[in-house]
């Protein structure tokens, strides 16, 4: 993640489990095989209308990828890829 956002010159928003961030976060539920998880971002680390590409370096089920894209989309950024 952060060497590609380097290398485009786009800045780079961590997405992480529950509590791995400091600060207030928003999150997204997702289902998983077993249970439910969530995903967590800052607070106003996006803003409506900026775009995004997510990356994420393991896709099984694409729950967190599906969660990512939901988080994003609830505070108006527009996913490129």
């Amino acid at each position: 993640g952060p060497p590609i956002a380097l290398a485009i010159g786009a800045k780079f928003v961590p997405m992480r489990k529950p509590k791995k961030l400091p600060g207030k976060v928003i999150s997204e539920e997702y289902t998983l095989e077993y249970g439910t998880d969530k995903i967590e971002m800052h607070v106003g680390a996006v803003e409506p209308g900026e775009r995004a590409i997510i990356i994420d370096d393991l896709i099984a089920t694409g729950g967190t990828l599906s969660a990512a894209i939901r988080l994003l989309e609830r505070v108006g950024v527009k996913i490129v890829e």
